[in-house]
């Protein structure tokens, strides 16, 4: 049986308050030992729906320091807009006096017989017939979660596949053991910045100052499409969107970032 997202964060929270504690193991760091973006704004998603009692609309996170080690990040919810439909609340992560992470968002829901989406989900080879990525890294970290297959580009952060000259790469991605919920699909937004080294045909990594999620129709899946495009890069730093789509084809939520970029073979130029 899946696990929700906030039980694989293990986020404690005490009765009666609008405070969380998320300890930091291995299991929920990136690549170099650092807590993974898309965690972050995970939790923070979670508290901000925990304290408000109402699925999350919108989040946006500020990431403001790299953190290591066994510590403890500390939550504090603060909602200074508290509507009937729809709740804003901010969510300030510290670890000790060091603030690590700010995310605003909005909470809520409104009955309206107004829908409709006017992007279309990619055409894409299923899931069993796209080849697996497989990372290399020493010890547990959040990928261990996530099983990634390449449908169209590159995976930017290793080199393997094809480079797409249009800079827009598409992955299918599933966490087997966790429910895609709203903080599962805020981990899974976050390999967005994959699609840099497919942009610019190279090994390419970043460093996330921000990231932007917003949901659309949450629908149970096996697994989610990723399609992950740049639209800019230069002065050292980049632009890039993702739809995430159900495999139904229902779009579940758009995110967004801006990342440092880091080449490791040195600057090139793609025009």
């Amino acid at each position: 049986m899946k696990q929700s997202c906030s039980a694989f964060l293990s986020l404690v929270h005490p009765v009666d308050t609008l405070r969380w504690a998320l300890p930091l193991t291995a299991a929920q760091t990136g690549g170099r030992g650092s807590l993974f973006g898309g965690v972050g704004l995970a939790a923070g998603i979670v508290a901000l729906e925990q304290a408000t009692g109402k699925p999350v609309i919108w989040a946006t996170g500020q990431y403001l320091a790299l953190t290591r080690g066994e510590v403890t990040i500390d939550l504090e919810v603060s909602l200074p807009a508290v509507g009937r439909n729809v709740t804003q609340g901010r969510v300030v992560g510290h670890v000790g006096e060091q603030e690590i992470i700010t995310l605003l968002g909005a909470a809520g829901a409104r009955p309206s017989d107004a829908e409709g989406c006017w992007i279309q989900c990619p055409q894409a080879p299923p899931p069993e017939d796209c080849p697996e990525i497989v990372r290399s890294q020493e010890g547990a970290t959040v990928h261990d979660e996530v099983e990634l297959r390449l449908a169209r580009g590159s995976f930017g952060f290793t080199g393997f596949g094809t480079p797409t000259e249009d800079g827009r790469s598409l992955l299918w991605a599933r966490m087997p053991r966790i429910e895609h919920d709203a903080g599962a699909l805020a981990i899974i937004a976050d390999y967005m910045p994959s699609a840099l080294g497919n942009a610019l045909g190279t090994i390419a990594h970043s460093t996330s100052l921000d990231n932007t999620i917003r949901f659309g129709q949450m629908q149970p899946t096996e697994w989610v499409l990723c399609d992950n495009s740049v639209e800019y890069l230069g002065n050292g730093f980049g632009h890039g969107t993702v739809h995430l789509w159900s495999d139904s084809g229902v779009l579940l939520a758009t995110a967004s970032q801006s990342m440092i970029v880091r080449v490791p073979d040195g600057p090139i130029s793609v025009s």
